[in-house]
């Protein structure tokens, strides 16, 4: 039983962290709102912006809680530096002209791609598991019981 909640634990784990995304593009059109989005900053943007998110920031991710064709109010997630710093946020809200932001992606979940990783990771994780149990356990092989002594 303490065997089959492991696997169930470590299954579960595998789901949750093998989630697939697209990324597509949005061109010019306003995303809807709870859509996971992508952009960086023209550098104007970065400049009118530093006093919010930060110096050199060079691209955000967030959550969209609206959006106007001039306004767009995001849950941040992360701010990228140049550099290579980056900051996490905790989805606090930010409102971005939309002039600041440039190339703006849309990261979607991918549920088959999602399903179907977790099911290869899985199956992965159970023939490892298999395995080690196996001849590599350090086990004794169990052979049938001895008779009872005459």
């Amino acid at each position: 039983m303490q065997i089959f909640r492991e696997q169930f634990a470590l299954t579960t784990l595998l789901v949750l962290l093998t989630a697939c995304y697209n990324r597509v593009p949005l061109g010019l059109g306003v995303p809807e709102p709870d859509a996971r989005i992508i952009a960086r900053l023209t550098d104007t943007g970065a400049d009118r912006m530093a006093g919010t998110i930060g110096v050199a920031a060079t691209e955000i991710e967030g959550i969209v809680a609206s959006a106007t064709d001039s306004i767009w109010q995001l849950y941040l997630v992360r701010v990228d530096q140049r550099g290579g710093g980056s900051t996490i946020w905790n989805r606090e809200p930010v409102s971005f002209p939309r002039s600041a932001l440039t190339d703006p992606i849309e990261k979607r979940l991918d549920k088959k791609k999602s399903w179907l990783s977790a099911g290869a990771l899985t199956v992965g994780a159970f023939l490892f598991a298999r395995l080690l149990r196996g001849p590599f356990s350090g086990e004794e092989p169990r052979g049938p019981p001895l008779p009872p002594p005459v």
